[in-house]
């Protein structure tokens, strides 16, 4: 007995591609899966639930994602920089699905053969002049100057290089010739495949979160009544910071999906800097802290440096390649503390530079508590009398 497999059906509603649609609908449940398509079994949804937010909880609810790509985008959201189509696909990554896409020969042969080139001249050439990475409309707008088939929409291009650049592999299809579809799925049933969902399992315990709320709101009002004479163990307080800044997923929101696209995990050393003249000098360090005794303030390579030259940012994050690890320094009137956090390798210069403000914002959603704690209480110790 063979348990059925649940596969979303995903493609833009373009009249081309309806028979190809609902042929496969026909081929696959013919085959014992559970196909799921737009047209077919959806049902009907209240009038509180928006339309894309109920496809991204169909693909979760599916155990394989199946895409069909030729020369129409669909709609495309311009707050989520996204297509329909294209934040279904995130969302299959993001939940781990089986994932097979088939591209219209045309379409794939014309991506290879120029398509490709521009979007890649126009990505490396916009990073090089502004040091941050293009929006996809920006990226699409300039697709449309370019000498591409008129009729494929730019957008197009764009996802595909998308599914290109997350490794995903995909065959051609020619609309014109019948397929042997059934051949093809029934040697995944033949080989009994089981795709379970990716359950979610958060628990939230809203007794728990009323009492940290209250906690930290006493807190708040207290300490700033508070004259700190100074710390009778510096180095014992910041290994209490360090070993209480953890780890987390960085995800990136589209919306009505969000993708995981990296992690960091939990801190390895704290430094506390203090201005000194025309220099920061090193008042304690941490775990595995190998910084300098001090950096002047015109050093353009110290993280210390750059955050206290700020005074439009208090927080910022950095990123170093060479040994995979965050910098999130906090600015404080005369002092920086900065903690070190271990990235994973899936993380280069060009990504962080794409992602620098959700990083920051990972970290500290994570570690909020912590961070306005270790503010507080270093910003008592200076004004104190």
């Amino acid at each position: 007995m063979f348990t059925k497999t649940k596969i979303f059906i995903s493609s833009v509603a373009q009249d081309s591609l309806a028979p190809l649609r609902v042929s496969m609908w026909d081929h696959l449940k013919e085959l014992g899966h559970e196909p799921i398509l737009f047209e077919k079994n959806f049902g009907a949804w209240d009038v509180h639930t928006h339309p894309v937010q109920k496809c991204i909880e169909c693909v979760r609810q599916s155990d394989a994602f199946l895409l069909f790509i030729s020369n129409k985008a669909g709609t495309f959201y311009e707050q989520s920089q996204r297509t329909v189509t294209h934040m279904e696909l995130i969302e299959a990554c993001n939940r781990q699905k089986t994932i097979l896409v088939f591209v219209e020969s045309d379409v794939k042969k014309e991506y290879f053969g120029r398509a490709k080139g521009f979007v890649e001249e126009f990505v490396d050439s916009y990073k090089d002049e502004t040091a941050a990475f293009p929006k996809a409309s920006q990226i699409v707008e300039t697709l449309r100057s370019c000498e591409l088939s008129p009729h494929i929409d730019p957008y197009i291009w764009f996802f595909i290089h998308d599914i290109e650049r997350r490794g995903i592999y995909f065959e051609d299809i020619s609309l014109a010739v019948a397929n042997d579809w059934k051949m093809y799925f029934s040697d995944l049933l033949r080989r009994g495949i089981q795709l379970m969902p990716f359950k979610d399992a958060i628990e939230t315990n809203e007794a728990q979160l009323e009492k940290y709320d209250l906690f930290f709101d006493t807190l708040t009002s207290i300490i700033p009544t508070i004259n700190i004479k100074g710390f009778h163990n510096l180095e014992v307080f910041l290994e209490s910071l360090q070993h209480s800044v953890h780890g987390d997923n960085v995800e990136q929101d589209y919306g009505f999906v969000q993708e995981v696209i990296g992690s960091f995990n939990t801190c390895s050393a704290v430094t506390l800097y203090k201005f000194q003249k025309d220099r920061m000098v090193v008042v304690e360090k941490t775990g595995s802290a190998t910084g300098d005794a001090y950096y002047t303030l015109d050093d353009k390579d110290s993280f210390v440096a750059l955050t206290y030259n700020d005074p439009e940012r208090a927080d910022q994050v950095f990123f170093k390649e060479s040994n995979d690890t965050f910098y999130f320094c906090l600015q404080l009137p005369e002092h920086v503390l900065t903690f070190h956090l271990p990235c994973g390798s899936e993380w280069n210069t060009d990504k962080f530079m794409a992602s620098k403000d959700i990083v920051i914002r990972a970290i500290i959603n994570k570690n909020a508590f912590v961070f306005e704690l270790a503010r507080m209480l270093l910003g008592g110790m200076q004004h104190g009398e």
